[in-house]
Parts: structure tokens; sequence; C-alpha cells
């Protein structure tokens, strides 16, 4: 059993809601993992049907690029990081990542295999992410990622605590997004603790990280919408579907289960200025990483 998994129980309190982030001791831990979804179902293999698997096959479209500037950003003050801990964190979260964007790339080329403009999206994404790295000044792409991160560890979060949402969908995709959505929560805090200790807390920093989440929100549900729509637009299944399938969508996204309707309270925490990414304990969720990662392994033995 992984170290996380046997210490969870010291960490979780009853209370989800936690003054400070010294309440939770979560270490993050590379897992070199693989997942080998089959290239057959690449366009059907949620169970809500083809509009909610080209959502989630869109999101898979921004993750190559963004990870890699959230590796730039998070090692371009490793070396200030004062607190050893914190630069082991910190590792482990750049090596997370890289697994993350390594087996993304992989999942985005069975799109683009099956006639989907995933690499004419994917290269949207990593120009508007080098213009963003190249023209800022350094702390603004760190702000971006602990803007982005705090995204992914609420739908990591929804998709763990709501196991209704995936369940029933092709056993490989679902495991792939489960594992991303646990080590997105393992790691959620690791880019805000190196802003707070590389630059520091206070009215600056607040706005600084406050603008970069304002930015972060009007760019990326844009471009995650009208990547779900140019995906749908190629996808034969979505056709035939027509609005209905924009409607469940809808229906899957703000209605019922409705998973980003309900991330909104927790995004809203962010703008206090009082906020840590711990301060929403769920480090319960971690739990099923072991088995995940056994059943994991165990799926890509036999695939393989």
């Amino acid at each position: 059993m992984s170290k996380n998994a046997s210490d969870i129980k010291k960490h979780v309190h009853a209370d989800r809601t936690i003054p400070h982030s010294d309440q939770v001791n979560v270490m993050p831990e590379r897992r070199d993992l693989h997942f080998l979804p089959p290239a057959d179902r690449i366009a059907d293999w949620h169970k809500e049907g083809p509009n909610v698997t080209q959502f989630m096959n869109a999101m898979s479209l921004l993750f190559p690029a963004g990870e890699r500037m959230f590796i730039d950003a998070v090692r371009s003050y490793r070396d200030q990081i004062p607190d050893p801990d914190l630069k082991k964190a910190a590792t482990a979260f750049i090596g997370q990542e890289a697994m993350h964007s390594r087996e993304h790339i992989e999942y985005n080329e069975l799109m683009e295999n099956a006639g989907l403009p995933a690499h004419k999206l994917d290269q949207f994404t990593w120009n508007l992410l080098d213009w963003v790295k190249n023209n800022t000044w350094k702390s603004m792409p760190l702000a971006a990622t602990i803007a982005l991160e705090h995204y992914t560890a609420l739908m990591g979060d929804m998709l763990l605590r709501y196991p209704e949402m995936m369940k029933g969908s092709q056993e490989d995709f679902e495991r792939m997004w489960r594992w991303h959505a646990l080590e997105e929560v393992e790691h959620k805090a690791v880019a805000y603790d190196v802003y707070e200790k590389c630059i520091g807390r206070g009215p600056r920093n607040w706005a600084e990280r406050t603008a970069a989440m304002g930015i972060a929100t009007a760019i990326f549900w844009p471009v995650l919408i009208s990547f779900y729509a140019q995906m749908a637009a190629a996808d034969e299944k979505c056709r035939q579907q027509g609005w209905r399938g924009h409607l469940k969508l809808v229906n899957f996204t703000l209605g019922k289960p409705g998973f980003i309707r309900r991330m909104i309270p927790e995004w809203l925490s962010y703008f206090q200025y009082s906020f840590h990414p711990w301060q929403q304990n769920n480090a319960d969720l971690l739990a099923e990483l072991d088995e995940l990662v056994d059943d994991a392994e165990a799926a890509y033995a036999t695939h393989h």
C-alpha cells in the first residue's frame, strides 16, 4: 500500500472545510501507469452517449499543452522553494503532469485516427499557451497554473464524489479519467504552495491570482465549448443526435448530475483572500488510489 493511502485517515477530518493546509498532509507520488483505451470506442465510450463522449474528448485535447505550461511554471520556481518537503512535492507534481500528458497524447491520437480534428485543436492550445508564456511576466504562468489547477481539482472531485457520472462507461476510458482525477486532487495544492512560498502572500498576489482566475475562466470555457462543437460536428453519431444530443450534454453538465453546476460554490471560494486548496478537505477520496493502480496495471498487462 502506498504511503498516501495508508496515511489518509490521519489527515482527514469529519469537517471537509478546514482553516489551513497544515491539517492535511498529502505527498503526491509519481505513478508510471498506462491505459491503452480501445480505439474503436473513442467516439462513444461514455455511457451518456456520443455528445458527452465528445465533451470529455474535447477536455482531453486541452491537457498536453496545459500540463506542459503547469510543469514549466512550477519548474521555473523549484530552485527557490525553501521547504524541502514542498520541493519534493513539486518534483512529484512535475512527474505526475508528465505522465498525464503522455497518456492524453496517446488518447488524443485515437481521435485524430478516427477522423476527428484533434491535431488542429491541440495545436491551437499549444499556440495559445505559448503566447501566454512568452508574453507575460514570470509569475503569471504560475498564477494561471494555480487557477487552472483549481478547475482540474474541482472537476476531479466531482468525478470521484459522484461515481455515477462515469459508472457504466467503457472501463479503460473510465479508469484513465479516474486516475487523472485522483492525481489532480492529490497534488491540488502544490502549485499554490509554490506560489505562496516563492512569491508570497498579500494584496498584490491576491489580486494577481484572482485576475488570473478571471482571465483563465474567460478563455477556458469558450475554448472548451468551441472544441466540443468542432468535435461534435465531425462525429457522425453526434450529427445524428442533432439538438437532442446537445441538450443531453447541457443536462449532464448543468442539470442532473450537473457536475459543472455543482462546482460553482467551491470555484467561488478561490476568490477569498484566505483561500487554500485544502480548505476543501477531500483527501478521503484518495483512499481508492491503491486499488485503481492495481486495476490499471492488471488491465495493461492483459491488453499489452
